[in-house]
């Protein structure tokens, strides 16, 4: 509850100047009388907090108060008779922000005891559109089960991770087929270097390397072998001395009923099936998640219209700051203003469209009267029982999130029956 009540009527005056896109300027002049209650509320809340010697804190006579206090005074003033104000002004002009309103203009040195004080303010308001193109939307199903050559190379990647390594026989050269075990010894311009010397390195021939030079230099050597090679690393030069310990084939298992039970299955088409059966639940996942993108893409693209700027930017620094917590090692204070240009760059289409969307879904729902209600909520409260309450505490604790949750849960089923009727409503390809 606010400290200070909203101004009456005849306390304030407020006036639309302008609105562009989603920002409306409204001029607010706050009388006199206004203004004085907001000095003698002030005294009161700065008196309850003062200290003088001789007298108790919160004792000191409010005439001594205005006299020593005089600034804080005026200053804890101002914020009373501004927020006050500016609760008059938005009553006045119907306007319902969806951020917190800034002053964009004020001269400040006018605000005194007795006299009226007038600002400009800014105020983001949700967008007024016609929502439209939301029916019959084309979209392009995509599969829901996975084809044979998916299954098969899924099989595969399953094989090569139960892969091992064998010990090649004696005599076998170093290709780019081959895993070989090296040891080496590097110099940086003829001086022992620690970091360029290792122990039973496993080089993986067919793969790009790190250091393509020692690979290159072990190409053609047997087991036993040794190496001495340079190469360059700017205007340094780096000599090493290699030894190849070992070389290894990679023994990929056979795709059997043998290798089925390794893997806890007891025949190999048992293996199949779980492979089928996770590829198409997979396919089934992506392809609603596609078809809901592409659902959404449409209704952006055929519905553009201006996103309050203060929420637009609200969102971006919290998705950016969740972000850089998130995947980075920096702390978001930490990041330059160039880092945080490029961060906010490529974060802010996604904050736009999400938000877009979100306005597009309520259009809809009000348009077509698609309103969950409470035995939606009755519902799915009573799914979530059933499906993961075990004991009585574990329904204590459900029924007390869906009731804490009751409003977020309501719109979070009044946008599935929006997409549930875009869905019914799409042309399927």
């Amino acid at each position: 509850m606010s400290i200070f009540k909203t101004a009456a009527a005849d306390e304030v005056k407020a006036k639309q100047l302008n609105k562009e896109g989603c920002r409306v300027t409204v001029s607010v002049e706050a009388s006199s009388g206004l203004i004085t209650k907001a000095f003698q509320n002030a005294a009161v809340q700065v008196q309850s907090r003062a200290q003088m010697q001789g007298f108790r804190a919160g004792k000191v006579p409010l005439d001594l108060v205005k006299q020593n206090f005089a600034g804080h005074i005026k200053e804890r003033a101002l914020d009373l008779a501004i927020k006050s104000a500016i609760s008059a002004a938005l009553e006045q002009t119907k306007l319902n922000p969806v951020a917190v309103p800034s002053l964009t203009k004020a001269d400040f040195a006018t605000f005194d005891d007795g006299k009226t004080f007038s600002f400009e303010l800014a105020v983001d308001v949700a967008p007024e559109f016609d929502v439209k193109d939301y029916k019959g939307i084309p979209v392009t199903k995509k599969a829901e089960e996975a084809t044979e050559e998916e299954v098969k190379a899924q099989l595969d990647r399953i094989l090569q991770a139960n892969a091992r390594l064998e010990s090649a026989p004696e005599g076998t050269v170093i290709d780019d087929k081959v895993y070989a075990v090296v040891q080496y010894k590097g110099k940086r311009n003829g001086t022992d270097d620690y970091k360029l010397s290792a122990d039973s390195e496993l080089i993986d021939m067919a793969a790009p390397q790190t250091m393509p030079e020692l690979a290159k230099a072990v190409l053609g050597m047997k087991k036993g072998e040794s190496k001495d090679f340079e190469t360059k690393e700017g205007e340094d030069t780096l000599s090493f001395h290699v030894t190849v310990d070992d070389i290894k084939n990679k023994i990929v298992p056979a795709l059997d009923d043998s290798f089925a039970k390794d893997m806890g299955f007891d025949t190999l088409d048992a293996l199949k099936k779980r492979v089928q059966d996770g590829l198409n639940a997979e396919a089934k996942e992506n392809s609603a998640r596609d078809f809901i993108n592409q659902i959404e893409n449409h209704l952006v693209k055929m519905n553009n219209f201006a996103l309050p700027e203060t929420l637009v930017q609200e969102y971006t620094d919290n998705s950016l700051n969740n972000f850089v917590r998130n995947v980075t090692q920096l702390k978001p204070e930490q990041l330059s203003a160039e880092q945080r240009k490029s961060f906010e760059e490529r974060i802010r289409p996604t904050v736009e469209k999400d938000l877009r969307i979100g306005y597009i879904i309520h259009a809809i729902a009000k348009k077509e009267n698609l309103e969950a209600t409470e035995a939606d909520w009755q519902a799915e409260l009573d799914k979530s029982l059933t499906a993961n309450a075990k004991n009585k505490e574990d329904e204590k604790k459900i029924r007390a999130f869906f009731t804490e949750r009751k409003d977020h849960i309501l719109a979070t089923l009044n946008e599935r029956k929006v997409f549930d009727f875009l869905k019914k409503e799409a042309v399927v390809k």
